[in-house]
């Protein structure tokens, strides 16, 4: 599911990791909140995969999901069940021009 509306059933945990990364209690994001230089690869079991630039993501076990949250592409929640999670940062290290 693809949404720019935060779910009632992830508030609460989007509420805490604000509040653990930057301090404010807020559930609402702010460009800040997303990392230019951070970006998610998941690989899903039949091999696909989907990668996400600006992007960070939270598992819930509870719930049995993870959510994706992106600054330009709204948020998307997949079953976690065998879906892999990779956190990817950019460092560029020569300008090729």
């Amino acid at each position: 599911m693809t949404t720019h509306a935060v779910p009632d059933r992830w508030r609460t945990r989007l509420r805490e990791h604000i509040l653990a990364t930057t301090g404010e209690d807020r559930d609402q994001f702010r460009a800040h909140d997303f990392q230019g230089d951070r970006s998610l690869r998941l690989d899903f079991p039949d091999g696909s995969f989907a990668l996400f630039r600006y992007a960070f993501h939270l598992q819930d076990e509870h719930l049995r999901e993870v959510a994706v949250f992106t600054e330009h592409c709204g948020y998307h929640f997949f079953p976690s069940g065998e879906l892999r999670v990779e956190e990817l940062e950019t460092e560029w290290v020569e300008d090729a021009r």
